[in-house]
């Protein structure tokens, strides 16, 4: 039988976690609220669909497994909604956001009355993870993530995904590795603007720091990778400002830390905030998260 999937939301990690399936052969069925990016994806032999009852009327496979890949809260809530009546007992609904945990556990339960199965899944490694082998946190029935377990296989780098536990495990792990992962890039960032406020009295290249950093020191990673690209890329930085832009997770890094002890996220985040009240600079914040997920940076005023 054909590997098939239907798949919601096509924005920069959607859009490449379509080619990726398409890449293991899947039979993508796409839909998205805004018709350009399905037209691009139906150039690369994914099945367009211009609503939602075509969009299911194209998925001939049974079960039908629906991915939903968009931004988390209400979105999520209203496209479920809409799908609900169209679905039959025993298809499966994957929530691959940045859905709060609390959410998913409440989804679960409520699909679950109605014989529909739902897996949060927290995605992890940004647009070129999502292109070429993500990392992924899977959370719900445990027999269902079995039942379809290759899927994640296909998607995902090597050892990079796993069951988390019942629902809301998955998003609750993605959501505490968003924490540390704010905590890194506020590290980052302060120790490079520390560097660059002596970079004068020693005559240092901040590039060559960044370069040294990404390869082989301890804090080698996807992160340090990302802000020497930054320095790499000719004029990149030069357009960045200070302040960071608010970001989808914020609200949910608030939640987890009045929830639990977590002074680094506290601060971390806190650093966001006072970069929009020009108080500390989060340049390199906005440079990493720009080339890690794509995401929205303020340009330097003229």
């Amino acid at each position: 039988m054909k590997k098939e999937i239907g798949f919601i939301g096509l924005g920069k990690m959607g859009t490449n976690m379509v080619l990726n399936l398409l890449d293991h052969k899947y039979r993508v069925v796409v839909y998205n609220r805004s018709p350009e990016p399905t037209r691009k994806l139906a150039k690369k032999c994914a099945i367009p669909s211009y609503s939602i009852k075509e969009f299911i009327s194209e998925i001939k496979t049974k079960p039908k497994i629906i991915w939903i890949m968009i931004t988390a809260g209400k979105p999520v809530k209203e496209i479920i909604n809409k799908l609900i009546p169209h679905l039959n007992k025993g298809d499966i609904i994957i929530d691959g956001g940045n859905s709060f945990y609390k959410d998913s556990i409440k989804r679960g339960y409520e699909l679950k009355r109605k014989g529909i199965h739902f897996l949060d899944c927290g995605v992890s490694g940004g647009i070129e993870g999502a292109r070429k082998g993500a990392c992924m946190m899977i959370g719900g029935d445990k027999n269902i993530f079995k039942k379809i377990e290759d899927l994640f296989k296909d998607m995902c780098a090597k050892d990079g995904y796993g069951y988390m536990g019942s629902n809301g495990a998955g998003h609750f792990v993605k959501g505490i590795h968003n924490g540390i992962e704010y905590g890194m890039m506020g590290a980052i960032n302060e120790g490079i603007e520390a560097v660059k406020l002596k970079s004068k009295k020693f005559n240092i290249n901040i590039k060559e720091v960044a370069k040294v950093y990404d390869h082989g020191s301890i804090i080698e990673g996807k992160l340090t990778h990302w802000l020497y690209e930054s320095f790499k890329e000719p004029k990149y930085l030069d357009e960045i400002s200070c302040e960071v832009p608010k970001g989808e997770t914020e609200k949910e890094m608030k939640s987890l830390y009045k929830e639990f002890n977590m002074p680094i996220l506290r601060q971390a985040h806190l650093m966001r905030i006072q970069t929009r009240k020009n108080t500390i600079c989060g340049q390199f914040i906005s440079a990493i998260r720009s080339k890690l997920g794509g995401h929205a940076i303020i340009k330097k005023k003229r």
